[in-house]
């Protein structure tokens, strides 16, 4: 078998072993992980444990904290295990809780 037969077996290991989907898994087979932009690539995984036990209301502060630190959406969506729309519904109601909260009288 030739090379470009196993290619994409080559993608679906590094994708599984370096937690990347399968663009990201593919550039890392076409370039190396010394390539610059696949260095780039793994500097701006989300990599903390636990988030996924975290509460409704705290998971929400700290999505919001990672989109401020200038990790995307979808970055922040895999490190928690959810779809890109729950990590900007859940920004957006921490917001909102947040302006609720300041507009309370004290």
């Amino acid at each position: 078998m030739r090379d470009e037969e196993y290619a994409g077996y080559c993608c679906l290991a590094i994708a599984i072993l370096c937690n990347l989907n399968a663009d990201e898994a593919r550039k890392m087979y076409q370039y190396g992980p010394e390539h610059p932009l696949c260095q780039k690539m793994l500097r701006r995984k989300v990599r903390m444990s636990g988030l996924e036990r975290l509460d409704r209301r705290k998971s929400g502060e700290v999505m919001k904290e990672l989109l401020s630190q200038g990790y995307s959406v979808d970055a922040v969506s895999e490190a928690f295990h959810c779809f890109p729309s729950t990590v900007r519904r859940r920004v957006r109601e921490t917001r909102e809780k947040g302006k609720e909260e300041e507009d309370a009288p004290a």
